[in-house]
């Protein structure tokens, strides 16, 4: 456990080094007091209200908390795509960084299993990306709660949504970083399959533009293989407004899609020449 502790410790500093940590942290600082500016509120007899963000008025004289819901609804889901795309660019370079000569010879002459290199090297990430995105969101909670008096807790697990989207979509980057060893090359395929993840959302409205029945099988494939960061995004936001989840496929799959992908990229760091 020391040991892990110590490359997440690690992974920490070489952030900080390339100062994408701090890059990171000054963006989510800008987001959150642009929050204070944006969102202004006129309550009336202390539940009926006129809102305004980014100077666009959301509606007038309707129950507070609706609209705190739908308010917050829509902010999750802005820094759930946002925060992905952001932490992904601010972590790319993290593992294909450990496999260059030098880095990865000072590693494995240490007492350390490859696997325990690996796994503290993805924790590192998931570490700092986890710590800027609840400043990020606690921050952003409080400026709504304490504005309008009404404390949403469960704006709070959007937070924990972006950060296991986040680890389930850097799995695969952590695989693409060991085989290609370009951060290039994993983001942009990490992108794509975020850009497409509507997409096969929308697999049976695909269905009727197929000419044979293997190519419908092969985009349910796909869909049931691979991260459904879109339907994650949509678990996100009925979290926070509190709506019932009717399904919780989309997270258990994709977190198997995670732990699959970390197992195999393991498995290869483990017995790849370095």
């Amino acid at each position: 456990m020391m040991k892990t502790l110590a490359l997440i410790q690690l992974t920490f500093r070489e952030s900080f080094a390339k100062k994408t940590f701090i890059a990171f942290f000054a963006i989510s600082t800008m987001l959150c007091f642009l929050f204070i500016f944006a969102l202004n509120l006129d309550i009336v007899d202390g539940v009926k209200s006129s809102v305004s963000l980014f100077g666009k008025e959301t509606g007038k004289l309707i129950e507070l908390q609706k609209i705190l819901l739908a308010l917050e609804g829509a902010v999750a889901v802005a820094l759930f795509t946002g925060g992905l795309f952001m932490s992904l660019f601010a972590t790319s370079n993290l593992i294909p960084s450990l496999t260059q000569p030098g880095n990865i010879d000072l590693l494995i002459s240490k007492p350390l299993s490859r696997t325990q290199i690996l796994t503290g090297r993805f924790l590192g990430a998931v570490s700092i990306v986890a710590f800027n995105v609840f400043y990020l969101v606690i921050f952003s909670w409080l400026i709504f709660s304490l504005k309008t008096g009404l404390w949403n807790w469960g704006f709070l697990l959007s937070g924990v949504m972006i950060v296991l989207a986040f680890a389930v979509l850097y799995s695969l980057m952590t695989f693409l970083g060991v085989m290609i060893r370009s951060s290039a090359f994993s983001l942009m395929v990490t992108y794509l399959i975020i850009f497409f993840s509507p997409m096969l959302l929308q697999r049976d409205k695909i269905y009727a533009l197929l000419s044979n029945k293997i190519y419908g099988y092969i985009v349910d494939s796909l869909y049931y293989f691979l991260p459904k960061t879109a339907e994650l995004g949509n678990i996100t936001q009925q979290l926070v407004r509190g709506v019932p989840i009717t399904s919780w496929m989309p997270l258990w799959s994709s977190l198997l899609f995670g732990i699959f992908m970390l197992g195999i990229t393991s498995f290869i760091f483990s017995r790849k020449n370095f």
